[in-house]
């Protein structure tokens, strides 16, 4: 298996609630943006819908896993993403340093009617 990175911009990522479920799996996150809309969901988690343009970005991390713990980090992501219906494919996303990587990344063809826009690109936001 190809090991893709996985960018995560919501409760996946390091310090957030379903943080706990992969952390033994990752040895970083490094700061990275894609090009996309959040929404807010009643469930307590952001979903992504990609825009194919950069007139908007949602910044996140990509999760880089320890030696050989590749495949069960995206076992439990999958898991964990699946349940909440979200779609998984491959995306580019943008580095710090400009840098521009191929990444997975789980999304929505199209906010759902009970998901709100969210005006910011950090969720959650910090203040």
């Amino acid at each position: 298996m190809e090991e893709i990175p996985v960018f995560v911009y919501g409760t996946l990522k390091p310090g957030e609630k379903m943080f706990r479920h992969i952390s033994h799996t990752v040895r970083d996150a490094v700061p990275a943006c894609t090009p996309g809309r959040l929404y807010e969901t009643p469930f307590g988690y952001p979903l992504l819908v990609r825009t194919g343009t950069e007139d908007a970005m949602v910044n996140g991390v990509l999760l880089v896993p320890l030696e050989g713990c590749y495949e069960e980090m995206m076992r439990i992501i999958d898991v964990i993403e699946g349940e909440a219906g979200f779609e998984k494919g491959e995306t580019e996303v943008f580095l710090d340093d400009g840098h521009r990587v191929r990444a997975i990344v789980y999304f929505y063809r199209e906010a759902p009617p009970y998901a709100q826009p969210y005006y910011g690109c950090d969720w959650p936001e910090t203040f």
